[in-house]
């Protein structure tokens, strides 16, 4: 009778542990002065990935290697442009979405953003799955010329700025 006691006490508490998540997704950015690009890496997990674009764009669209590919990049591409804002010296620039790969849990998600000669500030904006999950943290790596800075951005605050 004790260990059925038991049972019912712990099993809630393991199961409550087991449903809770964490919302994380990583973006790398890095200006090549030769290429004169900002280029970015995100990386997103699939299901949240997949329930934003869903939730937004179409509720049968499936994030893997299985989905129409076309059509994938298209609701990607856009969401993107609404979600990822990037200025730099106070202008906003136009991402240009260049494709994605999947890896383990994850989607990795290209763009770039070309023309750009001299950075002296760099803001941006990181909204990416914050619309449907309001616990989302989005970290962002930035290497600019030499400098390196990193920002935790949070649906209260998802902007960082860097002046050089």
């Amino acid at each position: 009778m004790r260990k059925v006691l038991l049972l019912f006490i712990i099993a809630p508490l393991l199961m409550g542990a087991s449903l809770h998540k964490y919302y994380l997704s990583v973006t790398d950015v890095v200006y090549d002065e030769q290429e004169k690009s900002i280029q970015m890496i995100s990386r997103l997990f699939y299901d949240d990935l997949e329930a934003v674009l869903q939730e937004r764009y179409d509720e049968t669209i499936v994030v893997d290697a299985t989905a129409n590919q076309e059509k994938l990049d298209l609701y990607l591409n856009k969401y993107f442009q609404k979600k990822l804002i990037i200025t730099v010296n106070g202008e906003r620039r136009q991402l240009q979405f260049l494709g994605k790969e999947y890896e383990d849990d994850y989607v990795v998600c290209y763009v770039e953003i070309t023309d750009i000669e001299l950075i002296k500030t760099f803001e941006i904006d990181n909204e990416l799955l914050m619309d449907l999950f309001p616990d989302q943290k989005n970290m962002v790596h930035t290497t600019i010329g030499k400098n390196k800075k990193s920002f935790l951005l949070t649906a209260g605050n998802a902007k960082g700025l860097l002046k050089f």
